[in-house]
């Protein structure tokens, strides 16, 4: 009977009637007592692991809602042109590929208009004139191409829009080279998905990612890989007894049928990888210009971005509800929001089970306060992602200052008593640290800004309901999985600045404890050897 004993600390049970304790029993992977130290140690059997918090802080697992498992794993092997200039940009790429590289194309993430505003085909042209570049925007839904990547990918001054997106233009009506939502079109999807849904690249990437994610406190993962490769990889993991998170793999529903079926009818594990919502996207993203709003961009007052039309939505909630399935939509801008509620209203008509589907927006980055009242009877759960309040000077360019004041609404959400979870969207998001993430949002200007518990609930509890696991986790209760994250400080009760300077400690799933900082500030695995803190821009942020 395996036990371990943390006491002498502050435990934050985040239930609805736990109040703090100071101790807690975990055995045989579950939680077996919370409360004093005496009541507690007095529990536990002689053989147990005592531990002794010295006045540390324990914390329900951090359950990140929304993440790209693979590709945070194979983001780190990818150039980060995160910050940099288009001079910094170009001498950084030249440096790593000083010699040409045929038709093998070469693949940059992050770069973003704040720092380098004026990017051009004919700028990577001069370095790379027969080697394909495509370099991803910050957010992912732009691309800036050199010209053998728009031939590659099959387009050409001749090429029009299509529905999501489309190749934007110079005044003389010639590329530029930046091409919004490309994954709308066929010769880029070719591309995508040699490059996201390869066997070998996701078998890499899930371990790397794995191994970030021990140190960050993170037990539970929702996870944006899609495939079976994906799937098949968790499974190898937990067999070998190296899956360090609980995972919940979701399915995209712009795959095709078939692929789709099997994968979501693959072995799953209800208890360590199980099977998760249906994804769609319905708009893109603010910095490309391509989340659909309301009103148009401030900066760009000819587009209000782009979206599904009412009858594709309808179709596809039509479609998942049919089957029975939570659906989670990448929905940012307002209109595709209203959209989103809209659709959720005409099928509830038909199908009147949904409400209790727990039917997800992912991201909800504005929506008009109107909706917000909406949200809560229709039975719809926010799954938000902090990390985007990273650049609110941004957001006010994009937006405008009274649009950038109401986005990601969060106090409105949770007085509306909307189900609100957080996540990292990482690599959508360049930053993935949960105490960062509540740094965030705690800290913000203006009305939205919410309480070190509220979002240290929504990291938790909240990412829990979102996903029909509150019942086994999101709070220190006896019976829950006895996956938890052990930090340095308390958040609700440190200065609201000093929050993300708050380190974990200890990350513990099912009982077993999975990292351990060391006094020299370097990890330790479970598998007993010390590691360096990767490199990853954990808390590259304000």
């Amino acid at each position: 009977m395996a036990e371990i004993v943390l006491f002498n600390g502050t435990v934050i049970p985040l239930s609805r009637t736990g109040e703090r304790q100071s101790a807690v029993l975990l055995r045989d992977g579950k939680i077996a007592a919370v409360g004093g130290d005496r009541e507690v140690l007095a529990a536990a059997g002689p053989e147990a692991r005592r531990i002794d918090l010295a006045g540390r802080t324990v914390v329900p697992g951090f359950n990140d809602d929304h993440l790209h498992v693979a590709g945070m794993g194979n983001h780190l092997d990818t150039p980060n042109l995160r910050g940099m200039s288009k001079a910094e940009i170009l001498a950084h790429l030249s440096e790593r590929y000083p010699a040409p590289r045929g038709l093998d194309p070469i693949f940059g993430v992050q770069w973003d208009y704040p720092t380098c505003p004026d990017p051009h085909a004919r700028d990577l042209d001069r370095l790379f004139d027969a080697t394909p570049v495509i370099l991803f925007q910050y957010s992912g839904h732009a691309m800036w191409a050199n010209s053998a990547a728009l031939r590659l990918i099959g387009i050409d001054e001749r090429t029009r829009e299509w529905p999501s997106g489309g190749p934007v233009r110079d005044s003389a009506g010639h590329l530029t080279g930046i091409v919004r939502e490309p994954y709308g079109h066929p010769g880029f999807q070719k591309i995508f998905r040699r490059r996201q849904f390869d066997a070998g690249s996701i078998r890499r990437g899930i371990p790397a990612a794995l191994e970030l994610l021990r140190e960050s406190g993170v037990t539970s993962v929702q996870d944006n890989t899609w495939v079976r490769a994906g799937l098949a990889t968790y499974r190898e993991l937990h067999r070998a007894g190296e899956l360090t998170c609980r995972i919940s793999c979701w399915s995209l529903g712009e795959t095709p049928k078939p692929l789709r079926y099997l994968f979501e009818h693959d072995r799953f594990d209800p208890e360590w990888y199980a099977r998760g919502p249906r994804k769609y996207f319905l708009d893109g993203a603010f910095s490309s210009r391509t989340a659909y709003l309301v009103e148009p961009y401030a900066d760009e007052s000819d587009t209000s971005g782009k979206g599904k039309s009412p009858q594709e939505i309808e179709r596809l909630m039509a479609d998942t509800a049919r089957s029975g399935r939570q659906i989670a939509c990448h929905s940012i801008g307002d209109r595709s929001t209203q959209q989103y509620c809209d659709g959720v209203e005409r099928t509830l008509a038909r199908y009147p089970g949904v409400r209790e589907m727990r039917w997800r927006v992912e991201h909800g980055q504005l929506i008009r306060p109107e909706d917000i009242e909406r949200l809560r009877g229709l039975g719809i759960v926010i799954s938000a992602q902090p990390h985007a309040l990273s650049d609110p000077e941004k957001d006010r360019r994009l937006l405008g200052e009274k649009r950038a004041e109401r986005a990601y609404p969060y106090r409105s959400l949770l007085d509306a008593g909307v189900p609100l979870a957080f996540g990292s969207d990482f690599p959508g998001e360049g930053t993935y640290d949960p105490l960062l993430g509540i740094h965030l949002t705690v800290n913000r200007e203006g009305p939205e800004a919410i309480t070190p518990e509220e979002a240290l609930a929504c990291y938790t509890l909240g990412s829990a309901y979102a996903q029909f696991e509150e019942e086994r986790k999101g709070t220190i209760e006896v019976g829950k999985l006895a996956d938890l994250a052990l930090l340095s400080d308390d958040p609700t009760a440190v200065r609201r600045e000093a929050i993300r300077e708050i380190k974990v400690e200890m990350k513990i799933v099912a009982g077993r404890i999975v990292y351990e900082r060391s006094p020299e500030g370097r990890g330790v695995s479970s598998r007993g050897g010390l590691r360096r803190a990767p490199a990853a821009s954990r808390r590259a942020a304000p």
